[in-house]
């Protein structure tokens, strides 16, 4: 019956997938092939290779590498696990040793992993573009803070009260969404540590990458937080973008900064785009529903690389469900995890 039901179901697939894209299955985060994970981080380092350096060059390709991590991140494994099931999902031979393994996803930079997720972004966004005529809607990018805890507190249990909200380890992450009508693509994002102010996160993140892959033009959409801060906003104006934020005046003191002048008098045209700033939510709330909100790591680089592979799995998942070459594989990859593959 199971062997019936698959083949139905993969038949099924097959036939929507050729007549009806529309109606066929979609990825998920949790559904998501290593198929598409493996192909998408090799093309991004086949267009975007690291610079060559000097030393014996490494055994094992980065792809392979990123490809690890993002693995690591959708089944929730440990480095033994990984070492011991990855072969069979990645249908490769050999891994890294346990320490090299742990040292080369050490090695991964916050600069590299923004490039890939960028450029899954670019190419999400191009062809959701490709797809109509006209773009349907302003774009927007759409800003907004989240946390990942990790190193939980409870080892220090004689400590109660503000000590152990002090001693929570988490990773302060401002994700940048874009969105345009349909799909929101995560086009940048700025990590910190633990209680990390998010207005300084977003203005390191303009200074680094000015208006990234999304360009001038577009409405910087952020809660009232950023309404506060006359020079962020004009950092947001000179890389081309329009800030459209709440301003209030304070008990005693009327708005006087320029920046937030400009910006309370763009509310009554663009204030519109604030009813759109839930859609951000809805993106950590997805993720930290499959992937959870808190994550088995002692370090803070390791923690930060989960993170990383959160929000670079969202733009895989988006980017595979928008069409493509990638399409036709979702429905067979998850038909043999869901129902082939044993829990041993």
């Amino acid at each position: 019956r199971v062997f019936e039901k698959s083949s139905q179901e993969g038949i099924l697939y097959s036939m929507h997938a050729q007549n009806r894209p529309d109606r066929a299955l979609q990825a998920t985060l949790a559904t998501l092939s290593t198929h598409h994970i493996l192909q998408l981080a090799q093309r991004f380092t086949q267009e975007h290779p690291l610079p060559p350096r000097r030393g014996r060059p490494p055994r094992y390709p980065e792809y392979l590498v990123l490809a690890l991590a993002l693995l690591q991140v959708r089944e929730n494994w440990s480095y033994r696990a990984l070492r011991q099931k990855a072969p069979h999902e990645l249908q490769v031979s050999a891994l890294p040793a346990l320490g090299t393994l742990w040292y080369r996803l050490a090695q991964i930079t916050d600069a590299r992993w923004h490039a890939f997720l960028a450029w899954l972004a670019a190419q999400g966004i191009g062809r959701e573009r490709a797809g109509v005529a006209a773009p349907p809607e302003t774009p927007l990018v759409l800003v907004d803070g989240t946390g990942v805890g990790y190193n939980t507190p409870f080892y220090a249990r004689y400590r109660r009260g503000a000590e152990i909200r002090r001693l929570r380890s988490h990773i302060k992450a401002v994700v940048l969404g874009y969105w345009q009508g349909g799909v929101v693509w995560v086009v940048g994002a700025s990590l910190g540590g633990a209680y990390a102010d998010e207005g300084r996160l977003l203005g390191a993140w303009l200074q680094a990458y000015g208006s990234g892959v999304v360009g001038s033009g577009a409405l910087l959409v952020g809660d009232k937080l950023y309404g506060y801060r006359a020079r962020l906003l004009e950092q947001v104006e000179q890389v081309g973008w329009v800030p459209v934020v709440r301003v209030e005046p304070g008990v005693r003191q009327r708005v006087r900064a320029g920046s937030r002048v400009r910006a309370l008098g763009r509310l009554g045209r663009y204030g519109w785009a604030l009813r759109a700033r839930y859609r951000i939510e809805q993106v950590f709330g997805s993720v930290k529903r499959a992937y959870g909100s808190y994550v088995e790591c002692r370090s803070a680089v390791q923690a930060r690389r989960w993170v990383w592979g959160m929000l670079v799995l969202w733009n895989m998942v988006k980017l595979v469900n928008v069409g493509g070459e990638f399409f036709v594989w979702v429905g067979w990859e998850w038909v043999y995890r869901r129902i082939f593959r044993t829990p041993s």
